[in-house]
């Protein structure tokens, strides 16, 4: 299921060329706490290029002779990228130095202990340097709303990752949840195809009201760098707090659970809710749990330069964990993936 998504700062007109190369597409995690350098398991440093997160867990499994399931990791890196993550491998009763050699298409650049596994979401932050190719010109619509981005944020849209190769985790899920035995992770990803597909409509829903911008009545606020909640009256302090972007308004992925949304926020989400009835029903009947994303990201240090003769677009950037890089070219660049 494909949908058009409304951009804050207008449709791009610029086309660029991404992933020529995996240098052109670099990753870093940055887990926010260090190793403590002491427990049962090892932390390590993992630089990869031409593997997804899963296929690199994989082969080191095998290159080494470990089980896939003593792996831990924070979130899934890009196969077609040169991308620097963290791994945890659980070696209990293992006090003594544990080295991992390279292996075809990743290397461990650094290792440290800690008392616990690396769990999915852990990381802070994303790291990015990218170089776009084939931009010779950089309009003065393309810079207005570059700028824009760097100095508003941008509409947090799943990307089109969480939708799957075809585009059609949206209909795989009706289709297949409840009506076969499915594994836990793709039970998981399915689940999570659903939800991000509502949250996209109620993003874009409020694009297009106008209501993107500015809080509304009944909007529930997320402190940034943190995931703290709360709803509050509109006054001159809060809206100061939202301009700054100290925090920013949420929306909801669908659930079960009490929701501190009300009013005109509320009501737009419940339009969105009829209009997918069959994917609601789906997700009751699968008791999902209600979570709270917000609308907007801030990009941190973040600097581009244009080089127009090369034809190159090179930006520096870090985006908060769960957020897509893809999504905010999207709002000032027409993308051409060569991977």
């Amino acid at each position: 299921m494909q949908t058009v998504l409304t951009y804050p700062y207008g449709e791009p007109k610029t086309r660029a060329v991404l992933k020529s190369s995996a240098a052109d597409f670099e990753v870093e995690e940055v887990l926010g706490f260090e190793p403590v350098g002491e427990g049962e398991h090892l932390f390590l440093w993992v630089e990869k290029s031409g593997l997804g997160t899963i296929e690199l867990i994989a082969r080191m499994a095998k290159d080494h002779g470990l089980p896939e399931r003593d792996f831990g990791y924070s979130g899934q890196k890009d196969k077609h990228a040169l991308t620097r993550q963290w791994l945890s491998l659980h070696l209990p009763g293992k006090e003594a130095p544990f080295e991992l050699p390279a292996g075809d298409g990743y290397r461990v650049l650094h290792q440290l202990r800690h008392h616990k596994k690396l769990r999915p979401g852990t990381h802070k932050f994303n790291r990015f340097s990218l170089c776009l190719r084939e931009v010779h010109e950089l309009p003065d619509n393309t810079q207005q709303q570059l700028d824009c981005v760097r100095t508003q944020g941008f509409a947090n849209y799943f990307g089109h990752q969480r939708f799957g190769r075809k585009q059609d985790n949206v209909k795989q899920a009706l289709a297949q949840l409840g009506t076969r035995k499915l594994t836990r992770g793709r039970r998981s990803m399915l689940l999570s195809s659903l939800r991000s597909h509502l949250f996209n409509q109620i993003l874009s829903s409020r694009i297009e009201l106008g209501h993107w911008e500015k809080p509304i009545a009944g909007d529930v606020f997320m402190l940034r760098g943190s995931h703290s909640i709360f709803a509050d009256e509109l006054d001159a302090a809060l809206l100061k707090r939202h301009h700054q972007q100290d925090i920013s308004v949420c929306a909801s992925l669908y659930g079960t659970g009490r929701s501190l949304m009300s009013a005109d926020a509320a009501e737009i989400e419940q339009r969105v809710f009829a209009e997918n009835a069959e994917i609601i029903d789906c997700l009751q009947r699968n008791d999902s749990r209600l979570q709270m994303r917000p609308l907007r990201v801030a990009a941190e240090a973040f600097s581009y330069d244009h080089d127009p003769a090369a034809g190159l677009l090179r930006l520096e950037l870090s985006l908060p964990t769960g957020c897509y890089v893809t999504t905010m070219l999207a709002h000032f660049l027409l993308l051409d993936d060569a991977s």
